[in-house]
């Protein structure tokens, strides 16, 4: 059976049937592993800490009783502000169980940032953390909400977050907080778990699962919305591509706040049964390890990342021989460098956006290797990609540069209640405007040339930033390029390049 095939046939399901299934059919087979790269162990290692799936299963419904014990309703957005613990990936699948909504939170995010985020989804629940590494969640918390402290758990009354009813934290409990444990110990008590398969059988596969803020390129985030089907079928897909399988063993250090983490990771070892790696924080000489000791067969990166790891001095030393696969978004330079240095010799090039749940294009495993390193694929099945002329609407002929349009199962319900941004971004048609840059090859590649707003007016030609960034990286001495726009008396605009160089 080919992938596109097994798509076709694909089976339109919730998180809870996909968890239900993978551990019905691989019970004690390791699902996920987190490695703590902020407690070491006293050999220096991180803390390694294991679920199988039937394991993971069993925390997940326990956290869904608790919730269900709480009060958590149906269709309710319950932000997570959590690392990437183990307890963030049980809680997403847990409230994706009761049928709530799942709002990633980035850990990044300032008082008022997060502020934001807690307003305008209309979160009624918060579970967070006390502190990781140097940020104290819970003192955030309570200077945006001081009602925190007066107020009994689960009866929040807040000015400033009117929707707001829960705040439930990893730590040891605080006043206004509900303990991670105790939230656990409500969920053991055996009359919850009837009003969890009671409360699973209304969850359908095209109900909003996942609010994922993405700042885009306006100044406030737009909360996109996702429903169950459309984001596992879409990790599905994207894994058959890359030739993730049960047999792998997969790492990443994306933050599960990031739809790389939390679908594409994390919901592809759950509709493709691999081992998933997940490091708390990013670590070169981490990854290192786990590569030779884990015997990473595939690894999930950013650019920043996979320079690093060149670039360390471990690097050399680390027996790096059972990588095969990996998928990365970035210049040919780039992918040409994981292939030959890094060693992932099967790597795709994927292209995607949060709005489109979030893959679109990737390169398949078995293409010729300058098609993965030099396109980001076809769409998936179930998809279509056209260019456009930004200006008129026209389709383009392949090989003509415009703007990448999307439809098909993909495609985001809509920002959360932003209703002119969502007709902005998706017309009468179905077709989702990216504002990204693009063009199609006559097979139907697709190859990414960057924003339409990082075009350069020169001399009356439009010149794209990412074409001349590619260019510049091909130099053996480039390890980073950003272009920018500057005004030239004679051509009216010039591209004026910041290079990082190696030493």
């Amino acid at each position: 059976m080919t992938l596109y095939e097994e798509a076709f046939e694909w089976p339109r399901l919730t998180y809870g049937a996909a968890l239900e299934q993978l551990a019905a059919r691989l019970p004690e087979r390791e699902l996920f592993v987190f490695h703590h790269v902020e407690s070491p162990e006293s050999d220096g290692r991180a803390a390694r800490r294991a679920y199988t799936a039937a394991d993971f299963l069993t925390a997940v419904n326990r956290l869904a009783c608790g919730l269900l014990a709480l009060g958590v309703a149906a269709g309710e957005r319950v932000a997570l502000w959590l690392a990437n613990v183990p307890e963030a990936a049980i809680a997403q699948f847990a409230i994706a169980k009761i049928g709530a909504v799942v709002v990633p939170i980035n850990t990044r995010f300032k008082a008022g940032e997060l502020e934001y985020v807690l307003r305008q989804s209309e979160a009624a629940t918060l579970i967070t953390m006390e502190r990781f590494l140097d940020t104290e969640y819970e003192a955030i918390i309570r200077a945006l909400c001081p009602e925190a402290n007066i107020c009994p758990p689960g009866r929040l009354r807040s000015h400033r977050f009117p929707d707001l009813k829960r705040l439930i934290t990893l730590g040891p409990g605080a006043p206004g907080m509900f303990a991670f444990s105790h939230v656990l110990a409500l969920g053991a008590e055996p009359c919850w778990e009837r009003a969890l398969r009671q409360r699973e059988a209304d969850v359908r596969p095209d109900d909003v699962v996942l609010l994922q803020y993405t700042s885009g390129s306006t100044a406030f985030p737009k909360g996109v919305m996702l429903a169950h089907d459309q984001t596992l079928r879409n990790a599905f897909i994207m894994a058959g591509r890359a030739g993730f399988d049960e047999n792998d063993r997969v790492l990443s250090a994306m933050p599960m706040f990031h739809i790389g983490g939390s679908v594409c990771a994390l919901l592809g070892a759950v509709t493709r049964g691999y081992i998933l790696h997940m490091m708390t924080k990013f670590d070169a000489g981490e990854t290192l390890r786990l590569f030779e000791e884990e015997r990473i067969t595939a690894y999930i990166g950013i650019e920043t990342m996979f320079l690093m790891l060149r670039d360390h001095p471990d690097f050399s030393r680390r027996d790096r021989s059972s990588l095969r696969k990996g998928w990365a978004a970035g210049s040919p330079a780039l992918l040409q460098m994981v292939a030959d240095e890094i060693g992932i010799r099967h790597v795709c090039s994927v292209y995607g956006l949060s709005e489109a749940s979030p893959n679109v294009c990737i390169t398949d495993w078995r293409d010729a290797r300058e098609k993965r390193l030099r396109t980001n694929g076809r769409p998936h099945p179930g998809v279509e990609v056209e260019i456009r002329d930004p200006e008129t609407g026209e389709r383009l002929a392949p090989g003509q540069a415009g703007e990448i349009c999307v439809r098909g199962y993909n495609v985001m319900k809509g920002y959360y209640r932003m209703p002119e941004e969502t007709a902005c971004a998706i017309d009468p048609d179905g077709w989702l405007h990216t504002g990204d840059r693009g063009m199609l090859t006559e097979e139907g590649y697709l190859i990414f040339l960057g924003r339409l707003k990082d075009v350069l007016r020169v001399g009356g030609e439009n010149v794209s930033a990412l074409e001349v960034e590619n260019f510049l990286l091909t130099h053996p001495k480039v390890i980073a390029a950003a272009v920018i726009g500057v005004p030239d008396p004679q051509w009216g605009g010039v591209p004026a390049a910041f290079l990082q160089l190696k030493e």
